[in-house]
């Protein structure tokens, strides 16, 4: 079946080579479009992203983030942190549902990046408090994600070994049997 957006799904690629070269002209602005256009409960949209595109605050997010990460996302041309505030959104008994609205922005970010020809690679690997501190984000704000995001590299000579080649691996799927069924 040809459908676009099983298209972009299976063109959509987390490889952690990403190119130090900038962005594309307007790639910026279409990234946020896709974020900004994001559904949620009741239209409160309560996500929150900072877009670090200079060279100091993408220095400051790799501040943030697990070592295991920091020396191949740092290079990324564009650094995003993705955080939340219970406040901010639907108030449903025994759920957190802003935590899936950012997860659904995260979604169209990551799909309008593919669009683009970009690698969107998120990372729950970064330390929350310590990008609260450094972005000086208030204590009832929730970081939950951060991408890297940029043309996708070739040169993988500054992965660790168990990274490398990873990229040009087949995605694994579980079979639809094993995670969803229909009654």
């Amino acid at each position: 079946m040809d459908n676009p957006i099983i298209n972009l799904l299976e063109k959509r690629n987390a490889t952690r080579a990403i190119s130090e070269e900038p962005l594309p002209g307007g790639a910026l602005e279409m990234l946020m479009e896709a974020v900004r256009l994001t559904p949620s409960c009741f239209n409160k949209q309560p996500w929150r992203f900072l877009f670090l595109t200079s060279v100091s605050g993408r220095q400051k997010g790799a501040e943030a983030l697990a070592e295991g990460n920091r020396g191949w996302a740092s290079r990324a041309p564009l650094l995003v942190l993705g955080h939340t505030r219970k406040d901010d959104d639907c108030v449903l008994p025994g759920r957190d549902y802003h935590q899936f609205d950012l997860g659904m922005s995260v979604m169209n970010l990551i799909l309008a990046a593919t669009s683009l020809g970009l690698v969107a690679r998120p990372m729950a690997g970064f330390d929350p408090a310590r990008a609260r501190e450094l972005f000086k984000l208030s204590e009832d704000q929730q970081p939950l994600i951060m991408l890297a995001i940029g043309k996708p590299g070739v040169d993988e000579s500054h992965l660790p070994d168990h990274y490398k080649g990873l990229g040009a691996k087949p995605r694994q799927r579980k079979p639809v049997a094993e995670t969803m069924k229909i009654l």
